[in-house]
C-alpha cells in the first residue's frame, strides 16, 4: 500500500511539473489576439481591390499587393513546419539565455520596416496557391488551424527554440502576427503611391 501511495504521489508531481511548462491563459490569449488582429488588418487592407490594383507595382523591383499577400500566406503556412520540427527535439531550458527579444520587443522589431532583410527563397511569391482569392482562403484556413492549436496545445513552447535569432516556439506565433502587420504597412505604402490605379 505504501509503495502504491508513493508511486501515485510521484506521478502527481510529474504531472504538476508538466502543467507548469504549459502556456498560461494570458499567453494563449495574447498570441491569439495578435494573430486575429493582424489577419483583420490584412483583410481590411486588401478588401474591394480589383485585379489591376492587386497587381500594381510601384517599381520593377517591388512586390504587388497580391504578391505581399502570397508571401504572408507562405510564411504562415511554412513557418509552422519549423515550429513542429523544433518540438521534435528535447526541451532545452538552458537556451533561454539565447533568446534575444522579449515578446513585445520581438513584435516591435519585426513590425519596424526600417529593419530590412531579403526574404528566404522559400517565401518568395510565385503563384503558389493559384489566384489571389484562393491564396486568401488558404491564409484564413491556416490561421484558424494555428489559433486552434494555441487554444488546445499542451506543448512546452517556451522551452523549445528555433533559430530565428533566437526565438522560442511560442514567439513563432507573435512573429507571424508581426510579420503580417509589417506587410500590411507595405500594402498601405503601395496604395498611397501616386500612380496607384483608382477604380
Amino acid at each position: 500500500m505504501r509503495q502504491i501511495c508513493t508511486l501515485f504521489i510521484a506521478l502527481l508531481c510529474i504531472q504538476c511539473a508538466n502543467d507548469t511548462n504549459q502556456l498560461s491563459e494570458k499567453e494563449r490569449e495574447f498570441a491569439i489576439e495578435e494573430l486575429n488582429k493582424s489577419r483583420n488588418n490584412l483583410l481590411k487592407s486588401i478588401a474591394n481591390l480589383n485585379a489591376i490594383q492587386l497587381n500594381f507595382k510601384s517599381d520593377t523591383t517591388s512586390w504587388s499587393i497580391s504578391e505581399n499577400t502570397e508571401h504572408v500566406t507562405l510564411f504562415i503556412d511554412e513557418v509552422f513546419e519549423i515550429l513542429e520540427e523544433s518540438l521534435e527535439l528535447p526541451a532545452n531550458p538552458e537556451r533561454r539565455k539565447d533568446v534575444k527579444f522579449s515578446d513585445k520587443e520581438l513584435i516591435d522589431f519585426i513590425q519596424n520596416r526600417a529593419n530590412k532583410n531579403k526574404t528566404l527563397e522559400d517565401f518568395e511569391p510565385r503563384s503558389t496557391y493559384g489566384d489571389h482569392v484562393e491564396t486568401v482562403n488558404i491564409l484564413e484556413k491556416k490561421l484558424a488551424k494555428h489559433i486552434n492549436y494555441l487554444k488546445t496545445t499542451k506543448d512546452d513552447l517556451r522551452n523549445h527554440y528555433v533559430n530565428f535569432g533566437t526565438v522560442d516556439a511560442y514567439q513563432i506565433f507573435l512573429y507571424m502576427a508581426a510579420h503580417t502587420n509589417r506587410h500590411v504597412a507595405q500594402i498601405k505604402e503601395i496604395k498611397n503611391h501616386i500612380n496607384f490605379p483608382i477604380k
